[in-house]
Formats: structure tokens, sequence, C-alpha cells
């Protein structure tokens, strides 16, 4: 045990301060889709992010701050592709206390990286149900860039007419999957875009049109 924990990278700082200003930056990103939020340095110094499974590179220092600010004992999250590792996941365990979620179990929170978005993960997520529609997942994607890539086009709740939003790295068929769940609201899944320490968001209740 003893090795585990020398072995063990950093995570906030100061713990309560870190997640406290992590997350009033999601709620500022939720609460205006598609606009770009910049994580508090302040919030993000000291992390030290866990390697991931693709040797060199490791988890984005604004995806470790989303999972250490979201993630605890209660929750079970799903980490895809080249984010999976036992560094990974025991980083989490021991900073926040998750479970990981069993093969065939749905996740309250799912990370991946762009790359490794497809069908056979997207189609795992849980998206709730009308009467339970907050059981619905979170997605965190690290994405390739967030300016650039696929134009989207956001309407709804704190949007004040359209807001542009382009994301680099997801397949086309991910954003065409996106816009069919509008049909299911309140169901859905809320969409967390990471870029180094930016972060943009998607709630379920965003309206997608993807330019043509």
């Amino acid at each position: 045990m003893s090795a585990v924990l020398t072995e063990m990278t950093p995570g906030f700082r100061d713990a309560v301060h870190g997640a406290q200003q992590t997350f009033r930056t999601l709620l500022d990103a939720m609460s205006r889709p598609g606009r770009m939020e910049s994580l508090p340095e302040s919030a993000i110094e000291g992390i030290v992010p866990p390697e991931s499974a693709l040797a060199g590179r490791p988890m984005s220092v604004g995806t470790a701050a989303l999972m250490l600010t979201l993630l605890d004992a209660e929750t079970t999250v799903r980490l895809a592709g080249s984010l999976v590792s036992s560094a990974a996941l025991s980083y989490l365990r021991f900073h926040t206390g998750v479970r990981s979620a069993w093969l065939e179990e749905l996740a309250a929170f799912t990370a991946a990286r762009a790359a490794d978005v497809d069908a056979s993960l997207w189609t795992r997520l849980d998206l709730g149900s009308d009467e339970v529609p907050q059981r619905g997942a979170t997605l965190v994607v690290e994405v390739d860039d967030l300016g650039t890539g696929t134009r989207l086009w956001l309407r709804g709740p704190g949007i004040e007419s359209v807001q542009p939003l382009a994301v680099a790295g997801l397949p086309r068929d991910f954003w065409l999957w996106r816009t069919r769940l509008q049909s299911l609201l309140p169901r859905g899944i809320d969409l967390v875009l990471v870029c180094g320490a930016r972060i943009a968001a998607i709630p379920r209740s965003t309206r997608i049109t993807l330019e043509t």
C-alpha cells in the first residue's frame, strides 16, 4: 500500500478551493451552453494527471480537475479508450472514492478522448427516464480543439438566440446521434468538452444544428 501511495500523483493542492472553483466554472459553462470557459489557474495548480494507456500522454488537467470535482463514493465512472489505465483508475479512486463501473453497468460519468468516441461508447450511456431524467449520464470528452472543426449552432435555455461552437475531433456521427436525442427530452446526456484547461458544455436541453 505504501508503494502505491508513493507513486500516486497529486490532485488539487487545496481540495476544497480547487473543487469549488472548478465546479463554479462548470456551472458557468452549463448555464451558458457553447461558451468557452477557462478553469482558474489557482484551481488546477498542483494537479498532476495520471498516465493513461497511451504512453507519454496523460489525462488532461481539465479532465482531471472535472473528475476530482464531480466524482465521489456514491457515483460510478467509466474511462474509455486511451484514457483507461490502472494508474488513472487508482488515481480517481484514491482522490474521490469513486467506483469504476462494471462491464455492463451504466455509469453516471464517462470520460473519453474524441478519437475513442464511437457508437459502442455512446449507445452505452444512460439517458435517464421520463420519471428520473436526472439519472442521465455526463460525458466528458477531451477534444482536439475548441474553436475549430465541426461547426455547431446551439439554441435553448441559457442562449439568447444562437450560440456558435466549433469542435475538432469528434466524428460527425456522434453529433448526428446527439441531435436525435433532442426528441427524447427530458431524457438525454450532459456533454462537457475539454481542451487543456478550457471547457465548453452542452446540456441535454440544448438543441444542436450541424453546419452543412
